[in-house]
C-alpha cells in the first residue's frame, strides 16, 4: 500500500485518537485492550473518527504485533523516553501498563515500541540452511561424515563453538575440523546440529541422554533444558529402577541437573526400604558416592519404616569394608551426611541406641549438639515447638514413614488444578495412648481454594474417625513446609468426644489464597502443597 498523505498528518491524527480516548473509557477499552491491531483496524475502518483523513482506502497495513513491550532498548541517554518506555516490576508486558499518555509518547519516541514477527516461521526459514552448502564457512565431520554449517548459527547457540572458532584457538581458521564423538552421540549428532538451527527436536527414551550428553559438552542451555525436561516428565517415570539408578542418577549427580536429580530420586524413593536393605540392591547402595547418598538423605519423599532404619543403612555406608577409604575419611564422612539425618524424627528409645553406638561414641563433638536437639524437641508440648524457630529446619520435615507414628506428611498435587470449594481429605492411622496397644483413626479434611463460594480462606480440619467411648484430649501441629524448611505452623488442644469429634486448626489465619495463587508461588513444591501433622495425648 502507498500513502498519498504526508506521514506526519498520519500521526497527528492517530495522536488525536489516543487522545480523545482518554474521555471515552469504553471505546479505549475496546481499542487498546484488544491490541494495536484493533486499534489500526478501527480506525482503517472510520468507525471512530469519520472526519479523519485516514480511510480504509489510503492507510498502510499496520506492523504484526505480537506483543508491545516498552523497554528502552536504544537512546539509552534520552531520560524522558526511558521513562515512558519502562515496565514497572509484576507488569508482563506494555500492555498492562498502558495508558493514552505513555501509548503516544512512545509511539514519537526515539526508543519506539517493540514489534515481533512470527518467530517460528522465521526459525523454520533457517533450518533450511541446515547441512547446506550455501554461504556455509565451516564443516564438520563426526565419524567420517560431513556437516555443512554456519558459524553465526553456531556460535549463537554455543559459546563453546564461539571459543572454537575464535583466534585463541589454533585450529580457528581451519574450514574442516574434525570433532571426536562416540557412537552413541555420533548417531544424533544431525539432531543435535539441526537444534541449533530450527530450536525443534524430537526427541525419545533412546536419543534424550546422548542429546543432553551434547547439550552439555557443547554447553547449548535450550536443548538441555529441553532435555532435561522431556526426561523428568516423559522417560523416569516410566524406566526400571534399575535403569533409573545406573543410567539416569548417575549422570545427573555427575553434571549436577539438579532437576533430574529430584527426579530420580523420586522416582527410586518409593522403594527405598529395598534400595537401603535388600540383597538385590546391596551394591548399588554400599558404591554409591557420598554426594549421591546426600542426595536421598536430603528429600522428604523416601518411603522408609522410620528415621531410624535410615540411619542405620547410612552407618552400613559409612562403615563398609569394601570401601577402605571411607574409613581413612570417616570423620570427614560423618560431619557431610549427619546433618542430613533427621533426629527428631526418631523415638526416643531409638535415639538412645544411636548414642550407644561405636561411632557415636568416639565422636561425641559432632553428634551431641543434633541428639541433644532431638531431646529438647521431644520434651516440649506442640504448642511450644510451633513458637521456636530453631525448630523448623530440614531436620523437623516428616518423610513418608509407614511405621505406625504420632504425625503424618500429606501432599495435595497439582495446587492450580484444584477446583474452587473442593475438598480434599486424607486418612491416616497413629498410635494411641491406650493399654493393650490399639490405633487411633484420622481425617484431615481441606479446603485448598475457599470453604464455599462466599469463604475464600484456606481451610483444615481434623476428624477423629472413631465413635470414643472415652474422650480424647489431643494437641496437634499442623504446618506448611517447603523442601528445606518449615514455612508456617498452627497449634492447639482438643478433647475429642462423641459429640465433638472435629476441630478448625485455623491455618487460615497463617496462609491466604492469594498467597498460594501467586505465580511461582514459594509455599508450592512443584505446584505441589505439602503439609505435616503431628498429634500428642494429653495427660
Amino acid at each position: 500500500m502507498w500513502l498519498d498523505k504526508p506521514l506526519s498528518q498520519y500521526i497527528s491524527s492517530f495522536k488525536s485518537f489516543c487522545l480523545e480516548a482518554q474521555q471515552t473509557a469504553d471505546q479505549l477499552t475496546g481499542i487498546l485492550w484488544n491490541g494495536p491491531s484493533a486499534c489500526y483496524k478501527q480506525i482503517s475502518d472510520a468507525k471512530c473518527f469519520p472526519s479523519s483523513p485516514i480511510s480504509k482506502h489510503n492507510m498502510a497495513s499496520p506492523p504484526r504485533f505480537a506483543y508491545l513491550d516498552l523497554e528502552n532498548s536504544q537512546n539509552q541517554n534520552n531520560t524522558k523516553a526511558k521513562s515512558n518506555n519502562e515496565i514497572p516490576a509484576g507488569a508482563s508486558s506494555f500492555m498492562e501498563v498502558l495508558t493514552p499518555t505513555t501509548f503516544s509518547l512512545a509511539l514519537e519516541s526515539n526508543a519506539g515500541i517493540d514489534c515481533f514477527g512470527n518467530e517460528r516461521h522465521a526459525l523454520a526459514n533457517q533450518a533450511k540452511f541446515f547441512n547446506n552448502q550455501l554461504l556455509s564457512d565451516i564443516t564438520l565431520v563426526v565419524v567420517k561424515k560431513k556437516y555443512f554449517c554456519h558459524k553465526l548459527i553456531l556460535v549463537k547457540s554455543s559459546d563453546v563453538f564461539e571459543r572454537m572458532f575464535s583466534s585463541d584457538w589454533d585450529k580457528s581458521q581451519r574450514k574442516e575440523i574434525e570433532l571426536q564423538e562416540d557412537s552413541m552421540c555420533a548417531t544424533v549428532f544431525p539432531r543435535f546440529l539441526k537444534f541449533l538451527y530450527s530450536c525443534h527436536v524430537r526427541l525419545n527414551i533412546g536419543n534424550t541422554l546422548s542429546m543432553l550428553i551434547l547439550s552439555d559438552k557443547y554447553n547449548v542451555e535450550d536443548l538441555r533444558n529441553v532435555c532435561i525436561n522431556f526426561a523428568c516428565t516423559c522417560i523416569i517415570p516410566r524406566l526400571q529402577l534399575k535403569d533409573v539408578f545406573h543410567i539416569w542418577f548417575q549422570y545427573a549427580t555427575k553434571c549436577y541437573h539438579k532437576n533430574l536429580v529430584q527426579a530420580c530420586v523420586q522416582a527410586l524413593s518409593e522403594k527405598m526400604d529395598d534400595i537401603m536393605m535388600s540383597v538385590e540392591w546391596e551394591q548399588e547402595w554400599l558404591t554409591i558416592e557420598r554426594d549421591q547418598l546426600i542426595e536421598f538423605l536430603k528429600s522428604s519423599e523416601l518411603t522408609i519404616k522410620d528415621e531410624y532404619e535410615l540411619w542405620e543403612a547410612v552407618l552400613k555406608w559409612l562403615l563398609s569394608t569394601e570401601h577402605p577409604t571411607r574409613a581413612e575419611n570417616l570423620r570427614s564422612n560423618v560431619k557431610a551426611v549427619i546433618e542430613h539425618i533427621r533426629f527428631p524424627m526418631m523415638t526416643p528409645d531409638q535415639l538412645c541406641q544411636v548414642e550407644n553406638c561405636k561411632v557415636v561414641l568416639e565422636m561425641p563433638d559432632i553428634f551431641q549438639p543434633y541428639l541433644m536437639q532431638a531431646y529438647k524437641y521431644h520434651a516440649l508440648p506442640l504448642t511450644s515447638r510451633a513458637m521456636i524457630k530453631e525448630f523448623t529446619s530440614a531436620s523437623f520435615l516428616l518423610r513418608n514413614y509407614t511405621d505406625l507414628r504420632w504425625d503424618k506428611r500429606v501432599v495435595i498435587q497439582r495446587y492450580t488444578e484444584c477446583q474452587k470449594c473442593a475438598e480434599v481429605s486424607f486418612r491416616f492411622a497413629t498410635r494411641a495412648s491406650t493399654f493393650p496397644a490399639q490405633t487411633w483413626e484420622w481425617e484431615l479434611k481441606l479446603h485448598p481454594k475457599g470453604f464455599s463460594s462466599t469463604c475464600d480462606d484456606f481451610r483444615a480440619v481434623l476428624y477423629s474417625n472413631l465413635i470414643l467411648d472415652q474422650p480424647r484430649p489431643v494437641e496437634y501441629l499442623l504446618s506448611l513446609v517447603d523442601r528445606e524448611k518449615i514455612l508456617h505452623s498452627v497449634s492447639g488442644k482438643k478433647n475429642f468426644s462423641k459429640t465433638r469429634y472435629t476441630t478448625d486448626t485455623e491455618m487460615d489465619k497463617k496462609i491466604s489464597l492469594s498467597d498460594l495463587s501467586q505465580p511461582n508461588c514459594p509455599l508450592l513444591i512443584d505446584d505441589n502443597l505439602v503439609l505435616q501433622i503431628v498429634l500428642r495425648p494429653v495427660g
